[in-house]
């Protein structure tokens, strides 16, 4: 993991988003990974090259709660952990994007190729910045938002 997640929000360690348990819409049964004011990156391993096709990130929103999908996920692949290709980008369109909705729900993005080996992936989510205008924390110095994230699958 790139990022630095927030002591609070750990999901059980860095191993958490990995792990093959879901986190809840209930965030505060602490399943997310959380980081605040910062975009998430981090980089898996295979460890020994494999033929993929998909890769899943799943994100939470709890805006009551300063959580906010992330404005874009960028996904990298590697053959040798050096130089990586793109693999897909999901653009905010995909997640129900901040409004007057203030319930919390979960998202996956996803990509979709044709098969390709490589033994490492990258995943960059772009945090959604400073809390927007409407939001019961802004202010004018702006505070940061946090991206929640839990499981990551590779198919």
């Amino acid at each position: 993991i790139k990022s630095k997640y927030n002591p609070q929000y750990t999901a059980g360690g860095d191993n958490g988003i990995i792990d093959g348990l879901n986190g809840d819409v209930d965030w505060r049964k602490g399943g997310w990974q959380g980081y605040q004011g910062q975009d998430f990156e981090c980089i898996i391993d295979i460890k020994e090259p494999k033929q993929i096709q998909e890769i899943v990130a799943t994100f939470l929103q709890d805006t009551r709660a300063w959580i906010f999908f992330p404005k874009q996920v960028e996904i990298y692949t590697s053959y040798d952990g050096k130089e990586y290709s793109p693999f897909g980008t999901m653009p905010i369109t995909i997640f129900k994007f901040p409004s007057d909705n203030i319930d919390a729900s979960i998202e996956k993005a996803s990509s979709f190729t044709k098969p390709i080996t490589c033994q490492y992936v990258k995943i960059v989510a772009k945090n959604y910045g400073k809390l927007p205008s409407w939001h019961q924390g802004y202010n004018m110095e702006g505070d940061n938002a946090f991206i929640f994230v839990d499981e990551i699958t590779i198919k």
